[in-house]
């Protein structure tokens, strides 16, 4: 087959899905497989470790789908004398004898290069746990190596978990020429939670093995989409055991409430959810001191988290001691406020009411005071209490709750990296995107440089065809511009069919955020062949419908569909209370339409017609979801026998098409189980939900 240049291979890679060699004109060449046979061998280092062994598989795996070939994989000391070129992964003996030197590249950094006919694909790899385990910060640049190679050599996408959801273009011949470059990661740290321990005992699912195979390829979907970390950027809520530990010596360290005592919230019995007196200097030498005693800064023991976290506890500010409130900035939303002007009282379940929080719960329905300046110099303060004995010492806090928006007064420094939550959620507004940039861009002008994004905002939704990414796309663009070094999405649920063109918006851009939603769209859609038009026009349907959707609408939705504790519904662990109310029957009519549409323009393209079926697995879901739901809210109202025969009829249904469609990477069902039943009291069974 002839030569062809580079875009018009991924353009045809893309769209026709036509066989191709890859190839282009130049003077050194490796070819890898030609006339269905194999023409290189991939070789391993002599003493490989896990990242070269994956590497290698997932090279095989990949050209195997490509081509129908096999290609044989030897250890370097017994590479065979048959073959003209090699591909070696990792640090391989030949490796270094080529000149390349993965010490010299950044932590997963990695080098593609064509020496002497043979393919050099390695990098910087460091495996402590697990490839790419994050916790541990492993390192993976010879993986990555692989993975670049796949995709801008191959053209191979990967568009959601499973084999379904990898597009490798058909080849006949498969050959490189001339390829010399190096990359990195572009963040620190890529992160995307993924609920795993929710489903205790299979909850929600038919199979044990369908539970595993779901996590196992949806973390191979992540892995290929380089969420991972050079560094551990995990510093989360950190004081959650200062009550149990000072509370009865240090009280001054805990906030103090309207009643006049310090300590928890009623409902608070261990002290977890406890926020800190900010002001108080003993907290700050506190701190410290058991910074500079932790096991993870010894680089012999841990060396994961050398930062002092000051990130709070899973509460917004609630001290209200005199210091503490002199160091607020003033604002008449305190006098307003029922909490700090009333002085009001919460219980524990109740404690986001002073934070306007966007995430499902009760609110005051009027702006919240903000405490940012107050946990800013918190910051600098417990800073500058560290310098004064580790002049390099850097520090980490949150910008969450009611002191999440920029501070007014106190200025930071370059040692002090935010982690930056705000208050997403869906439906997202063009207001939240507003004041998402405004208040990014106004911690910055504190003097902060590096910030690392965590929102909530993947936590909405549940399994329903909800759709932002062009919202999502935007402002992830917009960070990554000014400082971003990292993310931390919480969390994956994982509707990889509802929401799919959405989770693959968040997760392209997150390699590529220069890149428009366009294009990333462009990219999903173009994986239907025959189809893709109609599936573009099916998911413009959910996008325009939510964008109509309006926050003020969906709040009084929440309000009106609390669950058994009282909790408004809509909230990430209830959200399932207000499936029915936006999304009716009348909008899932309208789509299943457009699915119809879909359906039949994939007939006669094999895969195209599987795609589809995937998506269409998921509009099933979520039409028996908001089914459900709405037969259980007529129960609720009028407990019936009858009534109740219907909602329990409905719970089956959606139980055993689960089951049906479970092993297909629809959906996290384990998740949806769990908190259906705690959110909403839905009966999933503690085991599987469907026992064979």
């Amino acid at each position: 087959m002839s030569c062809i240049s580079k875009k018009v291979l991924l353009f045809a890679s893309g769209i026709l899905g036509i066989c191709f060699s890859f190839a282009v004109s130049g003077e050194s060449t490796v070819t890898i497989v030609k006339d269905k046979s194999p023409k290189a061998a991939i070789i391993v280092p002599e003493k490989t470790i896990d990242v070269e062994k994956l590497a290698a598989a997932e090279l095989q795996h990949h050209i195997m789908k490509a081509t129908g070939v096999k290609l044989p994989v030897y250890n370097e000391k017994e590479q065979p004398a048959d073959f003209k070129s090699f591909i070696y992964i990792g640090n391989c003996k030949k490796t270094s004898e080529a000149g390349i030197k993965t010490s010299e590249l950044a932590p997963s950094g990695y080098i593609i290069k064509i020496v002497d006919n043979n393919l050099f694909l390695a990098g910087k790899d460091r495996v402590r746990k697990d490839v790419g385990n994050l916790f541990s910060a492993d390192w993976q640049g010879t993986l990555f190596a692989v993975y670049d190679l796949l995709e801008n050599e191959m053209g191979v996408r990967w568009l959601w978990p499973g084999e379904l959801g990898e597009i490798v273009p058909p080849a006949k011949d498969i050959s490189f020429n001339n390829i010399d470059r190096k990359g990195k990661p572009i963040l620190v740290s890529a992160r995307w939670g993924v609920p795993k321990k929710y489903p205790k005992d299979s909850m929600g699912w038919a199979s044990e093995n369908s539970k595993n195979k779901f996590f196992k390829e949806q973390d191979a979907f992540l892995l290929r989409h380089r969420f991972a970390a050079v560094e551990n950027m995990f510093y989360g809520h950190n004081f959650g055991n200062y009550w149990e530990r000072y509370g009865k010596t240090h009280p001054e360290f805990f906030n103090l409430l309207p009643n006049g005592k310090r300590g928890p919230l009623e409902g608070d019995a261990t002290g977890k959810r406890i926020s800190m007196c900010v002001s108080e200097p003993g907290l700050w030498k506190q701190i410290v001191e058991n910074w500079e005693k932790s096991p993870e800064r010894n680089p012999e023991n841990n060396p994961y988290r050398p930062f002092i976290n000051v990130c709070e506890n899973d509460s917004p500010g609630m001290c209200a001691c005199e210091k503490c409130r002199s160091w607020d900035a003033q604002d008449p939303a305190f006098a307003e406020s029922d909490y700090w002007g009333k002085k009001i009282q919460m219980p524990l379940h109740l404690r986001f009411t002073i934070a306007n929080a966007t995430w499902g719960e009760d609110v005051e329905g009027k702006e919240a005071p903000s405490l940012s300046n107050r946990y800013a110099r918190f910051y600098k303060e417990t800073l500058d209490t560290a310098k004064k004995t580790h002049p390099d010492a850097v520090l980490i806090g949150y910008a969450y709750a009611n002191y999440w928006k920029a501070p007014k007064i106190t200025k930071l420094t370059k040692d002090i990296i935010i982690s930056y939550v705000p208050p997403l959620w869906f439906p997202y507004t063009d207001e939240m995107s507003k004041s998402f940039r405004e208040n990014w861009d106004g911690w910055r002008k504190t003097g902060v440089e590096k910030m690392i994004l965590r929102p909530n905002l993947t936590h909405a939704g549940a399994n329903l065809p909800i759709f932002y990414a062009r919202q999502i796309a935007g402002d992830f663009s917009y960070a990554a511009a000014k400082g971003m070094i990292g993310t931390a999405f919480d969390s994956l649920l994982g509707a990889w069919s509802a929401q799919g063109p959405t989770l693959y918006t968040l997760t392209r851009i997150h390699e590529h955020p220069d890149w428009t939603a366009d294009k990333i769209l462009d990219e999903y859609y173009s994986g239907f062949g025959k189809a893709k038009n109609a599936v573009k026009k099916y998911f413009d349907y959910w996008e325009k419908y939510s964008n109509s959707l309006d926050e003020k609408t969906i709040r009084k939705y929440c309000t009106e569909e609390r669950d058994g504790t009282g909790r408004p519904g809509g909230g990430f662990k209830n959200y399932v209370r207000i499936a029915h109310r936006i999304f009716p029957p009348e909008v899932f009519s309208g789509a299943r339409k457009l699915m119809n549409e879909a359906i039949a323009n994939a007939k006669g393209d094999t895969l195209a017609e599987k795609r589809v079926s995937f998506l269409e697995k998921g509009l099933t879901d979520a039409e028996l979801t908001a089914a459900t739901r709405a037969v259980q809210s007529k129960y609720e109202k009028e407990e019936t026998e009858e009534n109740k025969k219907v909602f329990e009829a409905a719970f089956k249904k959606l139980v055993d098409y689960r089951g049906s469609v479970e092993a297909d990477n629809v959906c996290n069902f384990g998740y949806m189980a769990f908190r259906e039943m705690s959110g909403s009291a839905w009966k999933h069974t503690k085991g599987t939900d469907n026992k064979k």
